[in-house]
């Protein structure tokens, strides 16, 4: 089987090993920088599915992206439509807040959150808080 290369600039190159060593972005887009950096390497779909333990389709998807749309496509998926959140960025950070603090200093016995008595105090205190759709989630 004849290997094909992938043509990448110097630049992209960089680019994609820095990605590629992150370990604060999501695991998906440094696979694919890793597919990227494979590819121009001229490995086969398969040594790279194997090595990355991943499927070909996986590995034929991303290259397919790139050549449809360059760099950014292949890393990063397109926003898609669907229903909007209920829940705004401001709620998740208060929650996230409560659930950093200690269950003692909000005038609990306990030391620690269980998940239902966290659950219990945010549907308690959301409207309050000027979060009144937490008040009504009904899942801890």
């Amino acid at each position: 089987m004849r290997k094909t290369y992938l043509p990448l600039s110097d630049e992209d190159r960089n680019y994609l090993k820095s990605l590629s060593k992150k370990r604060t972005i999501q695991a998906q887009i440094v696979d694919r920088a890793r597919i990227l950096l494979y590819k121009a390497d001229g490995m086969t779909y398969q040594e790279i599915a194997d090595k990355l333990a991943i499927s070909t389709a996986t590995v034929r998807l991303c290259i397919s992206k790139f050549h449809k749309g360059g760099l950014d496509a292949a890393l990063f998926d397109v926003q898609r439509s669907g229903r909007p959140s209920e829940i705004t960025d401001d709620a998740k950070a208060w929650m996230i807040s409560i659930a950093c603090q200690r269950p003692a200093e909000l005038g609990y016995a306990q030391e620690l959150w269980t998940l239902t008595s966290l659950h219990k105090y945010i549907q308690k205190h959301a409207e309050e808080a000027g979060y009144p759709r937490l008040s009504t989630v009904t899942k801890p």
